[in-house]
């Protein structure tokens, strides 16, 4: 069992152009996500697919393994999405990250020292977490629980960027 992160997109009868969200599913493999992805997508049904996806199995410096028992380890992982505008771009920045951190708070101050590079802020001129969501809660209705195993030597998961169309697959 892996907890896989999924960026979706389609489209909604009031936007006018292709919308996006993440997705977080404990699955043994990508097709076994798809009914949740279907179950969870407010858009145009048949507009459904999936832009990038990863197994989450690794992040700097832990291991990630799921269990049916409670960590008792002093860290959790969050998922950060930060944003940020770029003068020469018509378009918000983000940039998603994996942190391994305490608390909300230590999770949020890590993230920011990911973008400190950009030009400007989200909001106010200033770099913001736009969501920080803590995945062991996000699973926790799911009896399933996020373990950090620190090794040194890891490295973030890898990651698929493929458009998959999955409109034809029904929800579960």
């Amino acid at each position: 069992m892996y907890l896989f992160v999924i960026y979706i997109g389609g489209s909604h009868t009031q936007s006018l152009i292709e919308l996006h969200d993440i997705r977080f599913v404990v699955a043994d493999c990508l097709e076994e996500t798809y009914p949740s992805l279907h179950e969870s997508w407010w858009g145009i049904p048949s507009s459904l697919h999936i832009d990038a996806w990863g197994k989450v199995t690794s992040i700097p410096g832990y291991k990630i393994h799921l269990s049916k028992s409670p960590s008792q380890g002093d860290k959790k992982l969050y998922f950060v999405n930060l944003g940020g505008y770029d003068p020469l771009q018509f378009t918000e920045l983000h940039k998603n990250i994996f942190i391994a951190a305490p608390n909300i708070a230590d999770a949020k101050r890590t993230a920011l020292q990911h973008v400190a590079d950009w030009s400007m802020g989200h909001r106010d001129f200033i770099y913001d977490v736009d969501s920080l969501l803590d995945l062991n809660e996000l699973l926790a209705s799911e009896k399933t629980f996020i373990h950090l195993i620190p090794d040194p030597n890891s490295k973030l998961f890898e990651f698929t960027c493929k458009y998959i169309a999955i409109k034809n697959i029904k929800p579960g």
